[in-house]
């Protein structure tokens, strides 16, 4: 048997291994199985982070000057399969067998199965999502590029009616909720926040991440005093953000309808809340995430919990847990404390007077 059919083959039964039941709770259905070859990816970390906990001995002696930029060479050693159902995309192509497993499986998509998908309409966004994302991913890499038309349709195939997205789409009230309620963590009542407009980066670049993103502030000396410190930015001039500054952040799908046209849909996947909790020296006695006196946190909606609690049955993510990002072009794997912290902290940073809020940079433009 050559290694193209009997890697054919064992499709169904990669998706039972990982018992990755994401978009039907058959593993061995069509959609898990798209997936599972799409998410999952066999990879050599370029980077790896000293902040994974199995990376140094005394945290008290590593959470010193410089820690979030400790990393390590990737190395054989590190080489594993990871991806799942997560927001990490790790996937940067496909060899010959897996592209032709990929394409046997798209191919398999048919009435039946879109069926089932759209009797979930926010999975059916979700799954459109991962695959432009795929297409978008081999875009970049210049990997592939024959399979990029391949995935345009089978997420054209995917596509909700127009008719589906004329209705609502601002949630604040119900994801101010679901961070109120997470336990130990401050979060000031949901009137003390006012939307803020800025000029997103790369990173919040819709066009570039298939995702809309929102963020809400709340001052300490509410409305006035936000309105106040917005203004100032905005001109140039120089703030320091107060102690007990909070800003929430919501992700959500941007998703094609049937004729082609993209709509921000109500399908929010990243959840974020980041307070500067003190102006305290680094240390790791300081308890907030970036150790000098931001604290952050981070909310995710799995493609499993939405298939089975709906829109809102968001999942914390644990700061310390170790997953690979994409950093400038290349894989890192490293945690969530030490990835938020590149952007969120006090210390050895030309900016500590922002207080770990990026938004208010005057070239971000932040207006209320």
């Amino acid at each position: 048997m050559s290694a193209l059919l009997s890697m054919l083959l064992s499709t169904a039964t990669t998706a039972q291994q990982h018992k990755a039941a994401p978009y039907h709770d058959s593993p061995s259905h069509v959609l898990n199985r798209v997936f599972d070859a799409m998410q999952f990816a066999t990879v050599t970390p370029v980077r790896v982070g000293l902040a994974i906990e199995s990376e140094h001995d005394d945290a008290r002696a590593f959470y010193v000057l410089r820690w979030v930029h400790a990393t390590r060479p990737g190395s054989d050693a590190d080489r594993g399969r990871y991806g799942g159902d997560e927001r990490q995309l790790v996937r940067e192509g496909f060899d010959e067998v897996e592209e032709a497993k990929l394409r046997t499986l798209l191919d398999t998509l048919d009435d039946e199965a879109r069926k089932e998908l759209h009797e979930t309409p926010e999975l059916a966004i979700y799954f459109q999502h991962d695959l432009l994302r795929m297409a978008q991913r081999l875009a970049d890499t210049k990997r592939n590029a024959e399979l990029i038309p391949r995935l345009l349709e089978a997420a054209k195939w995917a596509a909700l009616p127009a008719e589906y997205f004329h209705r609502e789409v601002a949630r604040f009230d119900a994801l101010h909720a679901i961070l109120a309620k997470s336990e130990g963590r401050h979060v000031a009542k949901k009137e003390q926040f006012s939307e803020v407009l800025r000029k997103s980066t790369r990173l919040f670049d819709a066009s570039r991440t298939l995702l809309w993103s929102r963020v809400w502030l709340a001052h300490p000396g509410e409305g006035a005093a936000l309105r106040a410190l917005i203004d100032t930015a905005r001109d140039g001039k120089s703030v320091e953000a107060p102690i007990g500054l909070e800003a929430i952040l919501a992700q959500g799908i941007v998703a094609i309808d049937d004729h082609g046209e993209p709509h921000a849909t109500k399908v929010v996947i990243d959840l974020r809340h980041q307070r500067l909790a003190n102006r305290d020296a680094l240390s790791v006695d300081n308890a907030t995430t970036s150790h000098d006196g931001v604290d952050f946190g981070i909310w995710f909606l799995s493609r499993e919990a939405l298939r089975k609690g709906g829109i809102d049955a968001f999942a914390t993510v644990e700061q310390d847990k170790a997953t690979i990002f994409r950093d400038y072009g290349s894989l890192k794997r490293t945690t969530y404390r030490a990835q938020c912290t590149l952007c969120h902290r006090t210390t050895d940073t030309p900016e500590p007077h922002l207080g770990g809020f990026p938004l208010l940079r005057a070239h971000a433009k932040p207006q209320v």
